[in-house]
């Protein structure tokens, strides 16, 4: 038997899934192998420790903060996406009316006004990007009141 179905196996018996006969192969297998018996026995306990435990109980007050900080994120990030939007059509737009005597002439190709039109419009959007971040990011860290040291 490879490593490899030895390990399945092993699994097998932790989840109390195998059937007499794995447990036999198994036990076969692994017999006079202490890396494999204590493999097991490492595993077995590790299933025990984790079905004791047990999720704490949190306070209701808890979840009223938890539901009024889901809601004021969703607000805030709508708001940001609404904000950059406005933003870039807005400069979309001033930047079209400035350059629209570049655009009407007809002895400038196309593919260098695509170029150019396709160079302004990631300009803006990096434009309002970075101001979106600059109001609306803060550096701080984000887990800091749930961690207990």
């Amino acid at each position: 038997m490879n490593d490899e179905e030895i390990q399945q196996l092993m699994m097998k018996i932790v989840d109390g899934v195998a059937s007499p006969e794995e447990q036999r192969a198994l036990e076969n297998a692994i017999k006079g192998q202490q890396q494999w018996e204590s493999e097991l026995r490492a595993f077995k306990k590790i299933k025990e420790v984790t079905e004791k435990m047990h999720l704490k109980e949190l306070p209701d007050s808890y979840w009223s903060g938890y539901w009024e900080d889901i809601y004021r994120r969703t607000e805030r990030t709508v708001a940001s996406i609404l904000m950059s939007l406005g933003l870039m059509i807005t400069l979309g737009f001033f930047t079209w009316m400035g350059l629209s005597r570049f655009y009407s002439n007809p002895g400038i190709s196309m593919v260098l006004k695509f170029g150019v039109s396709a160079a302004l419009f990631g300009l803006i959007i990096m434009i309002a990007s970075l101001l979106r971040e600059r109001l609306f990011a803060r550096k701080h860290e984000r887990y800091e009141k749930e961690v207990e040291r």
